[in-house]
This record gives structure tokens, C-alpha cells and sequence, in this order.
């Protein structure tokens, strides 16, 4: 069942990282974002909704993660691969973070 919820996080990420769109109007289509507006977050919204972007704080989520991954060794395996890949090259990641203006504080470093 972990290995479910694994697979349905991983697609709803996909799912969400995906940009919508609307099709030009014509007689002949279909638009399911008519209606749909956006607004422009202020730096306080953008803040309290930024996450965990900071390469340490990513290897500690995806071990935590691996920890829970006992009865699929390959997966578990897999994942903690992948956190050691985000500790091993954190400084690059992290800078590709603060170009985007989307690094956060490490939450998981100890003070």
C-alpha cells in the first residue's frame, strides 16, 4: 500500500507542475478554464506557501521516507540514493534555488 501512495504523490507532483492552458474559442471547442482568474500573490502569501526548498530539507524528507520503505527494498534503496544525491550536490541545488528566488532557510540543519 506504501508503494501506492509513493506512485499517487509522485503523479499528483506531475499532475500539479503541469501548466494549464485554454484552447482558442471556436465554434467546434472547448474551454475547461472559461471562467478561471488569477492574481498575482503578495511576498507574505508567497512565503507562508514556499515549502521546503532547500536541498538539506529534501534529503531529510525523502530518509524519513526511505525509513518508512522496509517491505519494498529496491524503492527504500532508490530514495535514499536520491537523498544522498541532494546532500552531495546541495550547494548547486541550493544556488539554482536562490536564482529562482525560491530558497528557504534550512528547516532540518541544527542551529
Amino acid at each position: 500500500m506504501e508503494l501506492k501512495k509513493v506512485i499517487a504523490s509522485v503523479a499528483v507532483v506531475a499532475v500539479l507542475s503541469v501548466p494549464a492552458f485554454a484552447a482558442p474559442q471556436s465554434e467546434s471547442s472547448f474551454s475547461a478554464l472559461q471562467g478561471v482568474d488569477a492574481q498575482a500573490l503578495s511576498v507574505a502569501e508567497m512565503q507562508a506557501i514556499s515549502g521546503e526548498l532547500n536541498a538539506f530539507d529534501i534529503a531529510a524528507a525523502l530518509t524519513a521516507l526511505a525509513g518508512g520503505l522496509d517491505r519494498f527494498p529496491r524503492l527504500q534503496a532508490a530514495t535514499l540514493r536520491l537523498a544522498d544525491y541532494y546532500v552531495t550536490n546541495a550547494v548547486q541545488i541550493n544556488a539554482a534555488f536562490e536564482k529562482f528566488g525560491v530558497l528557504t532557510p534550512c528547516k532540518s540543519c541544527a542551529p
